[in-house]
């Protein structure tokens, strides 16, 4: 990440750190939890997976009656004594799967809720969620908590014959203010791993590709945007001119940054390694894919037509929690020139051959396939379109150029709906 232009000094303002370049180690405040921070932020999807074992966990005192043989799993955020919350699953061959989270830690599986998924949707095999769960966060030692908060886990769990755990990412970080050049932006501070912990370090470029980073994000321009970029603070960094080291706490709470003569390790991915998105304004390439249905599918058949171009996959979680969000837009707008093209990218068509025909009913938007399958060299989205991540939507207008670029969902997403009233269609 090229920071040298902006010549920046940086100093954390009363909610999080003083930090001035020259002046020593100092100390800071509490930067605080903020349950959904990273995906708010819309900072992709880390998916680690949580394991279900037979072994029933010291910790269940009480359960509610299963219709199979249950299995357990844990949710481990912080390391202090409070730091687990236990997981049970009930998931027979010929019902709805159920999962029965401790939330309060009581050993009680009975007073948590019914135990049934907020979302099913049947694709290659069948997927529950995502469903956002919030767990207590403990710090400190096995013995002694001396933190503690809330923290937000997106869970999900796909049925496939010998795969045992579900998967889950981090929704939480920590925020604050800091100021750059004497002004205030605001920061995140995010963890990769699910787990809640801050305080990694590494020694060097190739034990940080081993595991997954800690991000320092500053807003420099106030749009929401975060144009620093991730900044890993695993290890001495380069900001500005300055060379400095984070000392972060366990729980991410006190964030010490200095300037240090250690070498600084630049451990952010260039940007070549994700390329930006289309310009709006730029032409939209043309390309051809198979249609679902038979034939061929091409963009410049719908030209005169807005085109919601929909990048998804069958193994992504995130995809399938956006699909139905884009299948109620079209609803509201096939009749005004509006067309969707949901493309399978960066997958088997196999699973695309089977997703297909189990989600037809659901969806009336038109689906094809990308015949680079995993190719990415040859990938419609990652060659042409720029796409790293999925799901990523494009608007296209009717003379067949950018109008918008659309990266990840959350619920409650207007981004697709903006994008179309800029070209005066209304989804309402």
């Amino acid at each position: 990440m090229k920071m040298d232009s902006l010549g920046m000094k940086i100093a954390f303002g009363a909610t999080v750190a003083v930090v001035a370049v020259g002046a020593g180690f100092q100390k800071v405040g509490t930067m605080t939890l903020s349950p959904k921070g990273a995906s708010e932020a819309r900072l992709g999807y880390y998916p680690v997976p949580l394991p279900f074992v037979d072994a029933k966990p010291a910790q269940v005192k009480k359960e509610p009656t299963y219709r199979t043989k249950p299995k357990y799993g844990v949710i481990k955020i912080g390391n202090g004594p409070k730091s687990e919350t236990v997981v049970a699953v009930d998931e027979p061959a010929d019902a709805d799967y159920k999962i029965y989270i401790d939330k309060n830690q009581n050993g009680d599986l009975t007073d948590d809720g019914d135990g049934a998924w907020n979302e099913k949707s049947t694709k290659s095999g069948t997927m529950y969620g995502v469903m956002d769960v919030t767990v207590h966060a403990s710090y400190g030692t096995p013995s002694k908590e001396t933190s503690s908060g809330e923290y937000t886990v997106g869970l999900y769990r796909f049925v496939r014959e010998g795969l045992n755990n579900a998967f889950m990412f981090r929704q939480s970080a920590r925020s604050g203010m800091v100021k750059v050049d004497g002004k205030e932006h605001k920061a995140l501070l995010v963890e990769n791993d699910a787990d809640g912990l801050y305080n990694k370090s590494v020694a060097s470029v190739e034990e940080a590709r081993k595991s997954r980073p800690v991000w320092l994000l500053i807003d420099l321009k106030d749009d929401g945007k975060y144009s620093s970029g991730p900044i890993d603070v695993r290890a001495p960094f380069k900001l500005g001119e300055e060379t400095l080291e984070a000392k972060i706490s366990a729980d991410g709470a006190k964030l010490d940054l200095a300037p240090t003569t250690k070498q600084a390790l630049d451990l952010t991915p260039k940007q070549a390694e994700r390329p930006a998105l289309l310009a709006a304004g730029s032409p939209a390439p043309d390309f051809t894919a198979d249609k679902w249905g038979g034939g061929s599918l091409k963009l410049s058949d719908y030209k005169g037509k807005v085109v919601i171009l929909d990048f998804w996959a069958t193994w992504c979680g995130p995809c399938q929690a956006s699909m139905p969000h884009i299948e109620s837009v079209y609803k509201l707008v096939k009749d005004k020139d509006v067309v969707v093209i949901g493309l399978c990218v960066f997958d088997e068509r196999g699973a695309y051959e089977k997703w297909v025909p189990a989600n037809q009913s659901k969806y009336t938007f038109q689906f094809g396939f990308d015949p680079a399958g995993r190719d990415n060299a040859k990938s419609i989205a990652g060659n042409l379109y720029k796409v790293s991540g999925i799901p990523t939507t494009y608007i296209i207008d009717k003379d067949g150029k950018v109008a918008a670029s659309i990266v990840g969902y959350s619920e409650g997403d207007k981004r697709v709906e903006e994008a179309l009233s800029k070209l005066g269609v209304s989804a309402n």
